[in-house]
């Protein structure tokens, strides 16, 4: 009957030990899953800002191309040369 209850106190010893480690990886899982959303928020955040400055870049291309093309018409009377700023304090 002693050696059925030793076994018995090794069993439990056994199980409060499986029973922590568990807890555990449930406690390292909720921490990467918090990582995971942590992640993927700033990667949507990165995203944002990425797309914004691709905005920024295809506006300032296209004031570009309106400057160089008021410069070229700049000698012919036909742009005052300037017609980029006017149009970037409108904005």
């Amino acid at each position: 009957m002693a050696h059925l209850e030793g076994q018995v106190e090794v069993l439990q010893a056994q199980i409060a030990a499986l029973e922590a480690a568990d807890e555990h990886r449930r406690t390292e899982l909720a921490d990467a899953r918090d990582e995971v959303a942590e992640a993927k928020a700033a990667a949507r955040e990165a995203k944002a800002r990425a797309e914004e400055r691709r905005h920024l870049i295809d506006e300032l291309r296209e004031q570009l191309t309106d400057a160089r093309a008021a410069g070229s018409h700049e000698g012919d009377g036909r742009g005052t040369g300037r017609g980029w700023l006017a149009r970037r304090t409108r904005s």
